[in-house]
């Protein structure tokens, strides 16, 4: 990565895709995030490799040290990837969960000024979706993380899932969805983790796996 915490708009994306992408052989199994409640929850010990997660918790529930733990456990090697649809990850503190900058990129979409509607050619939650998926299926980042709020009863849930998975798939690619309890996109993923604190401890809990996509309020600020 050319810089530490690199951050792009999706203008840029594709240029960058293209400059590190690669395609390396199927990537299986699982890796674990470190953090003894959530390894624990999760089958097999750890977040599997070209598949979908789901990370389900309010504010402070955890959900996005979660994420940013599973980032810090992978190999020096790999890169890494965060679609910031609402435009509140914090790399400092990212470093502090001990990710490397160097091999982060951050991609926001253009969010709209407070109190302005965005430009009626594209939403930026659509602009993130198609940012999640050219990420997952690329074959560059072992790990993408995907906090995007997506509006309430959208058409086309279940397709949005399915390309989604199979991006996941075809690049060998650890996928962690964000989403608050009460909204988000909800989808059938390979596993579902509800996250909470609990005495100021996470706590996680493996949650049953819906039958198929489900479009409900976008909403939630990023534990």
């Amino acid at each position: 990565m050319p810089h530490s915490g690199k951050h792009l708009t999706l203008a840029h994306l594709r240029e960058e895709i293209g400059r590190i992408e690669r395609r390396p052989g199927r990537r299986g199994g699982t890796v674990a995030c470190r953090l003894a409640a959530i390894d624990a929850a999760l089958p097999g010990g750890g977040f599997p490799r070209g598949a979908l997660s789901e990370l389900s918790g309010g504010p402070a529930s955890g959900k996005t040290a979660a994420a940013l733990s599973l980032l810090a456990a992978l190999d020096p090697e790999d890169l890494f990837a965060w679609v910031d649809g609402r435009g509140e990850l914090y790399p400092p503190a990212a470093a502090a969960r001990g990710v490397d900058l160097t091999r982060l990129l951050v991609v926001r979409p253009l969010l709209p000024a407070a109190g302005r509607r965005p430009p009626a050619r594209e939403a930026p939650w659509r602009a993130a979706l198609w940012a999640c998926e050219a990420l997952l299926a690329s074959g560059a980042f072992a790990a993408v993380a995907m906090d995007v709020p997506v509006p309430r009863g959208i058409a086309g849930a279940d397709a949005i899932a399915r390309r989604l998975q199979a991006a996941a798939e075809r690049g060998g690619t650890i996928g962690l969805w964000l989403t608050a309890p009460e909204g988000g996109l909800r989808f059938r993923v390979a596993v579902r983790l509800e996250l909470a604190t609990e005495a100021g401890r996470v706590v996680a809990r493996r949650a049953l796996l819906g039958p198929a996509a489900v479009p409900a309020g976008g909403g939630g600020r990023a534990a």
